[in-house]
């Protein structure tokens, strides 16, 4: 197979991996890519030769996509300001990616980028108002904003409820769980309201829902992962090479 590995772009969401350093002095000296960052360039590999790419879905993640439009009109309303859900995939020379939300004229043109978290419960969306924006987070908006040329951002963490099809198969899962006589249990309907508030929250005052991490742009950052492009690309170029000539092809 015939690849160009020296056009390959990266996606955004792969570089807190990529921008992983090797835990031993030595190797960050020697300019040795981690292992993490190693793991993460195979799956690139795979995807590219093979088109194979591992779809993890977990019911959090469902969620994420399926309340992402009330988490962006719950945003909107908090901040005043009208976000546009975006529907490009972007990429330029080194990077690849498709932004969740932004403002502005076009996604081209935008004057901020935002990555959107709907929150599986109170207890994950909570602690985002003391903890510092994740690593991989910042460095995945910083290549939006090099794709889009906006300067600033934001990780928004939005708590809204689950939609009904997903409260009623964690219902489902709690009847098995518990394993009771019927769906008329005291127990179990006494379980079910439990569950129930465990994941709506209109009864809280929307403002109350939304937490907003700023991301500035990062041109120093921005550099970093540019000038790493090649090393990559060289990586991958070794690891094919390897691979293809582990045994003799008639």
């Amino acid at each position: 197979m015939d690849i160009d590995w020296s056009k390959i772009k990266f996606r955004a969401s792969s570089w807190g991996n990529l921008l992983s350093e090797p835990v031993s002095k030595a190797d960050r000296e020697a300019g040795k890519l981690s292992l993490t960052c190693q793991k993460e360039l195979i799956k690139i590999y795979n995807r590219v030769v093979y088109g194979r790419v591992k779809d993890i879905t977990t019911k959090q993640m469902d969620k994420g996509i399926q309340a992402e439009p009330d988490s962006i009109v719950l945003l909107s309303r908090v901040s005043g300001n009208f976000y546009y859900k975006n529907e490009d995939y972007l990429e330029n020379e080194w990077f690849c990616g498709h932004p969740d939300i932004f403002s502005g004229d076009h996604i081209q043109n935008a004057n901020e980028v935002l990555d959107i978290k709907t929150s599986w419960e109170m207890d994950s969306f909570m602690p985002k108002l003391i903890e510092e924006p994740d690593k991989g987070y910042i460095a995945q908006l910083n290549c939006y904003f090099s794709l889009t040329g906006a300067k600033s951002g934001a990780i928004a963490y939005c708590l809204v409820s689950a939609p009904i099809n997903i409260v009623e198969s964690e219902k489902k899962a709690l009847l098995w769980k518990m394993n009771v006589i019927s769906e008329l249990s005291p127990e179990y309907l006494k379980a079910c309201e439990e569950l129930e508030r465990l994941m709506v929250f209109e009864d809280i005052d929307y403002r109350e829902r939304v937490i907003v991490q700023p991301v500035q742009r990062d041109e120093e950052l921005i550099q970093k992962m540019k000038d790493k492009v090649p090393i990559l690309r060289s990586w991958l170029q070794s690891f094919h090479e390897k691979h293809m000539n582990l045994y003799p092809k008639q």
